[in-house]
């Protein structure tokens, strides 16, 4: 039956000379008829209307929504722009090595602190040792000739406003790693991944944030369901495990500074050097009362983690780099140099299209997008977009058709939405900017995403 349904969908995008685009359109649109769409396309050389269908009403945008954080951070503080992570303290270690008081990590927003690879790297996203970039800090403050810390670690997230949690989000989302908390001090992507095996438990990075309590007992296959509250650090495990067996699961943790803080004295200690203190949190401090640094780390540059964000769609990146372009200009403020009335063709909550409080209508993605395209930018912003059924969250769609490659466009995707916006190489039009989004179904969602990768391809003709 997906066979079939797959033909008559791309029978429907066959080039017919005599039938124009939008007849095209429609046709495809009929063969889900309870879904609510949305489509805009338009020539980006001219912007002449090739088709159009409830571009004026508002969608949920799901991840959609980070062109227009990727946009704002990239036009706002530039492609060079890295961020810092500083260590600080009180003064300099005494001539025994002893520093007196405490040991800040001061966070500025980084997405980068962890062991991904940039630029990004499809077939190995990640370096093994996920402590790698606090081991870096703790080794140049040996290189100052600290060999001890009398004080606490203290994870400071102060740069940003405490809000981890943006309007929209549910309570559930933020217990794994596609909702971590949003804190300007974030380590790992503000997750931990837990092993679990017959010979015991484990996670990484190797840092004691969590607690387990298991009922899992052998069986002939694993089927282990895992459960953390709201607000504890008990993990829960229940079920049946399969012998030499291997069982895996990715946790956001609660509080990201608290984290990042135990895993900076975990590498710390690693490097031989004694912590006599804590770990501490400082969420409200918008100044640091450390003047001294002893450490810091540079992220990449910021068209790499762009990329990243874009690329493998990381909620925690678009929602850091947005906050971090926005304590020098807000969303509505650039969306009005772009001439998109933010007022009534937007209504975005956070930075990443996991709150269902967002809004947009598909003109105002295409109008984002052509801002873009006649921008400066325009050859970063496009290679931030994956390509079809090549990388990123488009590697495994358009049915291996060989003109998805001259599709580059973000995904979006939450329970009853899917949305596809970007740009499409045609031999007919140019290049069409095109946003196609889909709210309100109950029908399999690979269903609808057939009918939104054949409406993408329709433009590459």
């Amino acid at each position: 039956m997906a066979r079939f349904l797959l033909f008559v969908l791309l029978l429907a995008v066959t080039p017919l000379p005599a039938q124009p685009l939008m007849g095209k359109v429609k046709k495809l649109l009929k063969t889900q008829p309870r879904v609510h769409w949305g489509v805009y396309a338009i020539q980006a050389k001219n912007g002449k209307v090739l088709a159009k269908w409830n571009e004026d009403q508002f969608f949920v945008p799901a991840s959609n929504t980070k062109l227009f954080s990727t946009a704002l951070a990239l036009s706002t503080l530039g492609p060079d722009f890295r961020f810092t992570t500083q260590v600080l303290a009180a003064s300099l270690p005494n001539d025994d090595g002893v520093l007196p008081g405490d040991l800040v990590l001061y966070g500025q927003g980084d997405p980068s602190l962890s062991s991904r690879n940039y630029p990004y790297n499809r077939e190995e996203p990640f370096a093994p040792d996920r402590l790698a970039p606090l081991r870096e800090l703790a080794r140049q403050l040996k290189a100052r000739n600290v060999k001890s810390i009398a004080g606490n670690i203290i994870g400071d997230d102060s740069y940003f406003e405490f809000n981890p949690i943006p309007n929209g989000w549910s309570a559930a989302d933020g217990l794994y790693e596609y909702g971590a908390p949003v804190g300007a001090l974030s380590f790992n992507d503000n997750s931990i991944a837990l092993k679990l095996s017959s010979t015991g438990q484990a996670f990484d990075p190797p840092v004691p944030y969590f607690s387990v309590r298991s009922t899992v007992t052998p069986g002939e296959r694993t089927r282990i369901q895992a459960r953390r509250s709201p607000g504890s650090l008990e993990i829960l495990l229940r079920g049946t495990m399969k012998p030499d067996s291997l069982y895996t699961d990715e946790f956001a943790v609660e509080d990201p500074a608290l984290f990042a803080a135990l895993a900076f004295r975990v590498a710390l200690e690693a490097e031989g050097i004694t912590v006599q203190g804590g770990v501490k949190v400082r969420h409200e401090l918008a100044v640091p009362q450390e003047s001294v640094e002893l450490a810091r780390r540079e992220s990449p540059p910021l068209t790499q983690i762009l990329q990243v964000v874009d690329k493998v769609s990381q909620n925690l990146h678009a929602e850091l780099v947005r906050r971090a372009a926005e304590r020098k200009q807000t969303m509505d403020d650039f969306l009005k140099s772009a001439q998109i009335d933010a007022a009534k063709e937007t209504y975005l909550q956070d930075g990443s299209g996991l709150s269902r409080q967002n809004l947009v209508s598909p003109r105002a993605v295409v109008a984002l997008l052509r801002h873009m395209w006649n921008s400066p930018h325009r050859e970063q912003f496009n290679t931030f977009l994956p390509v079809g059924a090549m990388d990123g969250t488009l590697r495994r769609r358009f049915a291996g058709q060989e003109k998805a490659k001259l599709v580059r466009a973000k995904t979006g995707t939450l329970s009853h939405v899917t949305a596809l916006g970007g740009y499409a190489q045609s031999r007919k039009y140019g290049e069409v900017i095109f946003q196609i989004v889909a709210n309100n179904f109950n029908q399999p969602s690979s269903e609808v995403v057939k009918v939104v990768d054949c409406l993408a391809l329709l433009f590459t003709q």
